[in-house]
């Protein structure tokens, strides 16, 4: 029964779509509604707004019906669902998207409906799905053309407005709400800031890499376009004067994707159950227990588990301190965990591992939260009903030291080397001597010229107890490293090894 009033409702939607768009039916109070309702009820959405567009009487009734009601009711209901209804991706290439704007423009011009809709959203009455429709439309006006779109910036400029959308609790409209501060800055700049470039995609997004955290924020994991450098802009720009900061930006860049997708991949695994490899550490029903700081790492989070932690033998404190000692990967210091709160993801975090807390019974956990994501994440965390984190495995901290010192170099010795050097161009030697007793031996060994023979011995050189002998190979990396300001040294697994353990003894002779 209930399928044959649905069926029965969607045939009335139809046939009233088609009187309305033919001219047959003008638009009243009672069907404006009805006909945005049937409208979106139209699978064929590029299709259905074609037709709505070369027909004068429905393009007309549709800015009747879109304009004939400042209710919030209608708001919510049939304002949204039109305003949804056009986000679809398949609408972008409809005639280069003009369709899509054509509407958007005829929706704005009913100043009553705009007006109370922007009234709606700035005092936060329009609910999820409201705000989200909004935070579409906003960024579809500031995306226009500069002289319609400057228009709407000021809008995008609000307090009000601004606020409502980098502070929503629905993550889609802030992403959309950075993407629309990056527009509007751009567009009300004094010089061009590429829209393709870094900025505005979400709140860890910034052109200068020294602003950027190096743990993401849940925004950041969410969002799907990350900025990456082109390899050939890249090169051209640190071919110009003052090319180094070019080359580490795209280091840094490059290096943190890296890691951005082990991480993704990784948290991704940990919400999907069928795609789970192997079960995640996670402690579940958490309280927020208060602060702590030792005075050797900044402050944390304390996190009171109403239930002992996996693993962790329900015996006395001795034990379970013993345990913590032997399983040092059991809640691994410096590893990183996200933390959710009533099933919704709210940030990254950074597992401090104190021990005699882990011991406790119950024990506490102590986490970092990012400086970004901090009041975001306080917000969510004292309001929360259930709080939830899990470990994370992927070898963040193998990045870290990398990623901090691409952030600070200012200065590169070998900047000429790594960024200016052609083909063909000799590599300039080292700007330091060698004493007389190492060149003594270097040239007893004829290592500047070398030949392959049985006197390959470094012993002496390395004022080592037992032999220690290179091929060929390896012993032109060694003489390239010890003439050369940089070497490129490439080979199968070990050879590395040997060669920087070559070199270390050599600096200590």
């Amino acid at each position: 029964m209930p399928d044959n009033k649905s069926e029965a409702r969607s045939n009335k939607l139809r046939a009233l779509f088609g009187k309305i768009v033919s001219g047959k039916e003008s638009i009243t109070s009672n069907n404006a509604a009805l006909f945005i309702e049937a409208l979106c009820a139209q699978g064929d959405r590029a299709l259905c707004l074609q037709r709505i567009v070369a027909s004068p009487p429905g393009y007309s009734a549709l800015q009747s019906a879109l304009g004939s009601d400042t209710n919030l009711a209608f708001l919510k209901g049939s304002i949204t669902a039109f305003l949804r209804y056009l986000e679809a991706p398949e609408l972008r290439t409809l005639c280069g998207g003009s369709i899509s704007r054509q509407l958007i423009l005829k929706f704005v011009e009913e100043e009553l409906v705009w007006n109370a809709l922007v009234t709606a959203f700035a005092s936060g009455e329009l609910g999820p799905e409201g705000e989200e429709a909004f935070s579409w439309l906003l960024g579809e006006l500031v995306s226009l053309p500069k002289s319609k779109a400057l228009d709407f910036a000021t809008l995008a400029l609000e307090d009000r407005i601004r606020e409502r959308l980098l502070q929503s609790t629905a993550q889609e409209v802030r992403l959309r709400g950075r993407k629309i501060v990056h527009i509007v800055d751009n567009i009300t700049a004094k010089h061009e800031i590429p829209l393709d470039g870094p900025g505005g995609r979400h709140d860890n997004d910034f052109a200068d890499i020294r602003k950027i955290e190096i743990l993401p924020t849940s925004d950041e994991l969410a969002s799907k376009d990350p900025y990456l450098p082109r390899a050939q802009e890249t090169n051209e720009r640190e071919s110009r004067p003052g090319g180094l900061a070019f080359h580490l930006d795209s280091q840094f860049r490059l290096l943190r994707e890296d890691m951005l997708r082990d991480l993704r991949e990784e948290v991704q695994v940990t919400h999907d159950v069928k795609k789970k490899r192997r079960k995640s550490l996670s402690a579940e029903h958490l309280t927020l227990a208060g602060v702590y700081c030792d005075g050797r790492s900044p402050w944390s989070l304390q996190f009171r588990c109403t239930q002992d932690l996996p693993q962790m033998p329900n015996k006395s404190e001795k034990i379970r301190r013993q345990f913590l000692q032997d399983n040092n990967k059991f809640m691994r210091h410096e590893s990183v965990a996200r933390i959710e709160t009533d099933g919704n993801e709210v940030t990254l975090g950074t597992i401090i591992r104190e021990e005699d807390l882990l011991a406790q019974k119950p024990p506490i956990l102590c986490l970092q939260i990012p400086g970004k994501e901090l009041e975001r994440a306080l917000r969510y965390l004292l309001g929360a009903e259930s709080i939830k984190v899990v470990q994370l495995d992927s070898a963040v901290f193998a990045y870290l030291p990398i990623l901090k010192q691409l952030q600070e170099i200012k200065d590169l010795s070998v900047e000429d080397e790594i960024l200016h050097w052609e083909t063909g161009k000799p590599l300039r030697r080292v700007d330091y001597s060698l004493s007389p007793e190492i060149s003594r031996e270097l040239y007893r060994l004829r290592l500047y010229k070398f030949v392959s023979n049985t006197s390959n011995d470094l012993c002496n050189i390395l004022r080592l107890t037992r032999p220690t002998k290179l091929d060929q190979a390896q012993m032109t990396c060694f003489l390239s490293g010890l003439r050369d300001r940089v070497s490129l040294i490439q080979g199968p697994p070990g050879m590395f090894c040997v060669v920087v353990y070559v070199s270390r003894r050599l600096n200590t002779c």
